[in-house]
């Protein structure tokens, strides 16, 4: 991107499914035990949706918090973005009724389907549209609710997702502060490598785990390294990285072929699972209050399509 930086964070929030299930409780419906989940996935517990909450209800509440930690009104934002795969609904989007409980009418809005990689296609989108000018103010968010889409008698994917969302208010900034570069990919080929229906059919969600690790194991530290290289970055400038929490093993074998400390790297699926588009921002809570101006902050995404997007952006 030139022109400098686009789109800083001012306000980070998130939300999380009322059931908390940890692998204990999953002992008693899967054939299963704490030590495979956690040994095989680095997954402890998982949030899934109650009644009454949706991939929609999750978005709004992270919003609600977002824009309360950035200090400003919902009538503020110019434009709502939502990365999902699970909204309860074709229509409306789950922007456009989270515009609606934040009470901005008559704001833009819109959804962005691509799997895990939503939320970092999604941020790209919001950083060309501060960029350009058409927006000043952006809500950009990450929200799934996948226990409505897997099949709860499958061991190979109930034990691994959980529903949450993230949200991040982004501005306009002074150029100095924001995202500064994108990788955008896919690839139709790795199509049936995983794919899911709507949560109000029958199809559930499926999933040929060995080939996704090695997919993601594989473009994970590419993207890293490619945002780096074509920066003239070092890896010792960034901050933080934060991966699609799809699977610990996948991050640490990852990690292993980057040099990037692990303590650098931010991991929270032992207590919230994959949460698909929600993994990213939902992270942002995390390390916000961290952050060094100055410093990068590299998010990657990778997903079912096959999709992978990842993000730098400067403190």
């Amino acid at each position: 991107m030139n022109g400098g930086a686009a789109g800083r964070i001012v306000g980070v929030g998130r939300a999380l499914g009322g059931r908390v299930v940890t692998n204990s409780d999953l002992e008693g419906v899967l054939d299963t035990t704490d030590e495979w989940i956690s040994g095989r996935t680095g997954i402890k517990a998982r949030h899934f949706v109650t009644e009454g909450e949706n991939a929609a209800t999750l978005a709004v509440a992270a919003s609600k918090r977002a824009l309360e930690h950035a200090g400003v009104d919902g009538g503020s934002v110019d434009l709502v973005i939502c990365g999902t795969s699970t909204a309860p609904e074709s229509m409306p989007s789950v922007a456009c009724l989270v515009g609606e409980e934040i009470g901005a009418p008559g704001s833009g809005a819109m959804d962005l389907a691509a799997a895990c990689a939503g939320f970092s296609y999604a941020a790209s989108v919001a950083a060309s549209m501060i960029h350009s000018g058409a927006a000043g103010r952006i809500l950009l968010i990450g929200s799934d609710a996948m226990s409505t889409i897997v099949d709860p008698e499958d061991r190979s994917t109930a034990v691994l997702f959980g529903d949450g969302a993230g949200a991040v208010v982004l501005d306009a900034g002074d150029g100095d502060s924001g995202f500064v570069d994108h990788i955008l990919g896919a690839d139709g080929r790795g199509a049936p490598l995983g794919r899911a229906g709507h949560p109000a059919g029958d199809e559930k969600l499926y999933q040929n785990g060995r080939e996704v690790f090695k997919f993601a194991v594989r473009i994970l530290p590419d993207m890293v390294e490619k945002l780096l290289s074509r920066n003239g970055l070092s890896p010792e400038e960034v901050q933080y990285v934060i991966p699609h929490q799809a699977n610990a093993r996948i991050i640490r074998s990852a990690m292993r072929k980057m040099e990037i400390p692990e303590d650098r790297v931010v991991i929270n699926l032992d207590r919230f699972g994959n949460t698909s588009a929600a993994s990213i921002p939902l992270s942002y809570p995390d390390i916000y209050d961290a952050l060094e101006p100055g410093k990068y902050v590299i998010t990657v995404g990778f997903g079912f399509g096959l999709t992978w997007a990842a993000n730098l952006y400067r403190i």
